[in-house]
């Protein structure tokens, strides 16, 4: 299925206009209309004193003051993406998100798309409470995760992550519009031999598989070589210019991630590159 929706979770910072930026490119080069969700920021700013304001005309007056503040962050937010949006032929819209629907309402509105990109690694544009793994589980919708001091190219050197298992699949699933429109994927397998379900040629299936979709891909198999399989990954894809690695989402359970770690949790926190997580 092509990539018909893409939305993006941004901030009128440098770092969101960036993401915007990197949206606004996937979004012409696939014909995707495109969704700008900005979660507006509570107005109050944290100030103790504010809980100690009495009488009706004080309170008013520190609403209003509170409003005007949400007010003004809407409208630059707006401002501000209508400027990123428009460097580009593309069709695409602005959405605010009040403070308190927040969470709610960022699930539901990533959940009618093909693709969410948000900030890595503090999950720039969400709702302060939520991460990227949060929006991941409540809609099952693939989310990119882009660094904020990323400068490179978008998804034209794609890495994909591959250990045979039911969140792989399903990543290549979601992410192969990206793949089939990449110059170059390379479908990466660590340490092969330690997993019996790759079949007699690790990689050889997947690899068929995604060049019957057009994709121009390679398979590569490698060592860990004592390191930990995400270091592998993304030592990898810093020696062959990827921009792009797409994942599996937990593949062990739950529990299991907590206590001994897990390859997603480790790219989540380490990747510095753009990362494409599906569930």
């Amino acid at each position: 299925m092509p990539l018909r929706t893409i939305a993006v979770f941004f901030d009128p910072s440098p770092a969101g206009e960036a993401r915007a930026d990197y949206a606004v490119e996937l979004a012409f080069r696939h014909r995707a209309h495109l969704v700008g969700i900005f979660v507006v920021p509570f107005g109050w700013d944290g100030n103790p004193s504010e809980s100690f304001v009495r009488g009706q005309a004080a309170v008013r007056e520190l609403i209003q003051r509170h409003t005007t503040s949400e007010l003004a962050a809407t409208k630059a937010a707006s401002q501000s993406f209508a400027t990123v949006s428009t460097r580009e032929d593309i069709s695409c819209e602005f959405r605010c998100i009040p403070p308190g629907e927040a969470n709610e309402a960022s699930a539901l509105n990533a959940l009618h798309s093909d693709l969410v990109i948000v900030g890595s690694p503090r999950s720039g544009g969400l709702p302060q409470e939520w991460s990227a793994e949060s929006l991941l589980l409540a809609t099952g919708v693939p989310i990119l995760l882009l660094p904020e001091d990323w400068s490179g190219t978008a998804a034209e050197h794609i890495v994909v992550a591959w250990n045979a298992s039911r969140e792989a699949r399903r990543a290549i699933k979601d992410a192969l519009p990206l793949l089939a429109a990449a110059q170059s994927v390379t479908v990466l397998l660590v340490d092969s031999h330690k997993n019996a379900r790759h079949g007699e040629e690790p990689g050889a299936d997947v690899g068929l598989y995604l060049s019957r979709h057009g994709v121009k891909v390679t398979v590569e198999r490698i060592s860990s070589n004592g390191a930990s399989v995400a270091d592998a990954i993304l030592g990898f894809a810093g020696r062959h210019s990827g921009d792009l690695i797409v994942v599996g989402a937990y593949s062990h359970t739950r529990a299991s991630q907590m206590i001994f770690g897990g390859v997603t949790r480790a790219l989540l926190r380490d990747a510095t590159v753009p990362l494409l997580i599906a569930h």
